[in-house]
């Protein structure tokens, strides 16, 4: 797939850049909230990993990475009169903390396209609501920061891994699966297993390597993962 979406990139005449954006406010109080800048050209929302992604004028600036190693610090507007937006700041206080996953992805690989229901996409950004920088009647100006910004601080309540996911995964006691009871439980409750190497096997020999790609055997590509990394997270290096 990733071969594909370089395919498509580099072409002559590629696809246009679709950006989908979700709000995650649950952790401040408020809700989860999916949108686009743009829309299919019948008018309807367009979908991606089965989600749907209604479109918001927004504007955003400043998600460039500089060759400098300064961490990026985005800048989202939207009109005052979207409630998504409006309504998320004043009944969460200002939505700091509240995260923002960005994903791109090309118009033919979205739900419904030619390569559709792929999950095919580029790599994902995760940002940190920081602040209201703008409020007013017309305005909502929401500022960002990468989890790499915040001092001597986990995200959320963890460390924030790029390769590898924390959850627990479930084990075989007898003829039973044991699950994990706390909030840090894998969700996988499938039929297919893999041992830690990815490699198919009996229940017995069950057990997941923690990595995107354990994710995807397990979960599919045609919705979103549950896994626990941030694979958005830029690499550092010494």
């Amino acid at each position: 797939m990733t071969s594909l979406l370089s395919r498509e990139a580099q072409s002559l005449n590629p696809s246009s850049v679709i950006h989908l954006f979700t709000l995650d406010a649950s952790n401040v109080g408020g809700a989860i909230h999916r949108f686009c800048t743009e829309r299919e050209a019948d008018g309807s929302p367009v979908m991606f990993g089965g989600n749907q992604f209604p479109q918001i004028s927004v504007k955003t600036e400043g998600f460039e990475w500089n060759s400098d190693g300064t961490l990026p610090r985005p800048k989202m507007s939207a009109s005052a009169l979207n409630d998504t937006f409006y309504s998320l700041i004043v009944l969460t206080n200002g939505a700091q903390g509240a995260l923002l996953l960005r994903e791109r992805t090309l118009a033919k690989f979205l739900d419904g396209h030619e390569y559709g229901g792929r999950g095919i996409k580029f790599s994902s950004d995760l940002y940190i609501v920081d602040r209201v920088t703008t409020l007013t009647k017309s305005l909502v100006t929401l500022e960002l920061i990468t989890p790499l910004d915040l001092p001597r601080c986990e995200l959320p309540a963890r460390v924030a891994l790029r390769d590898m996911c924390p959850w627990v995964y479930r084990y075989r006691s007898g003829n039973s699966w044991v699950y994990d009871q706390t909030g840090n439980a894998c969700p996988y409750t499938g039929s297919k297993c893999f041992d830690k190497f990815g490699q198919s096997c009996d229940p017995a020999d069950d057990a997941c390597g923690h990595t995107l790609s354990d994710c995807v055997r397990r979960f599919g590509t045609r919705k979103a993962l549950p896994y626990g990394g941030f694979p958005g997270l830029a690499r550092t290096r010494s």
